[in-house]
């Protein structure tokens, strides 16, 4: 079944596709692996928790389906770039839908120029390094931006032997309401602080 998602400013549906080609960017419903053994094998020796399987247990449904609400994207301009948009009210504690991406080592493709779509994946390779989620290429909720008052919060499921990195809304959200979550302190480092969103 094809979806179609709103992009704003003129509000029209929108297939996977033309966000594509519009927004510059190779849609991944699911992670991709750079080393896809190395991670498994180094994952099974990772210290998971118990929280981590059972949200895993929970919600391997919408992982394994790619799922992710009715959402629009829009152009909030300035430095802010794009935001993702509930198109429907979701309930305080739903599962919002998985950062996807190239898991692949952090190396130096973060740093120059800095990478704003990596996020940590819960595995050290043999330097002791984390890999990264980089979702240069990945799905809508590389779209969702950071915010102090976040409605969404990042958290680790784990199943079928790989960590994924879902969102679940801290409270209801209202249908119109731009999805956020907080991107810590770490990810300010390098970066200009951000503007707040309206």
């Amino acid at each position: 079944m094809i979806r179609y998602f709103k992009l704003y400013p003129d509000g029209k549906p929108c297939s996977i596709r033309k966000l594509e080609k519009k927004l510059g960017f190779r849609y991944l419903s699911q992670n991709i692996f750079e080393q896809k053994s190395e991670v498994y094998l180094l994952g099974i020796k990772a210290k998971v928790g118990m929280g981590q399987r059972e949200l895993g247990d929970r919600y391997i449904e919408q992982i394994r389906e790619a799922y992710i609400p009715d959402v629009s994207i829009r152009n909030l301009g300035g430095g802010v770039g794009y935001g993702l948009f509930a198109e429907e009210g979701v309930a305080c504690g739903d599962y919002v839908g998985e950062y996807t991406g190239l898991v692949r080592k952090n190396d130096r493709r973060y740093c120059s120029p800095v990478n704003n779509y990596c996020y940590e994946y819960p595995v050290l390779d043999q330097l002791g390094r984390n890999y990264v989620i980089d979702a240069t290429q990945g799905n809508l909720t590389r779209f969702i931006n950071h915010s102090y008052q976040p409605n969404l919060k990042p958290v680790y499921a784990y199943c079928e032997g790989y960590f994924h990195l879902i969102f679940l809304s801290l409270r209801d959200i209202q249908q119109g309401e731009q999805l956020c979550y907080d991107y810590g302190r770490e990810y300010w480092y390098v970066r200009q602080p951000p503007e707040p969103l309206s």
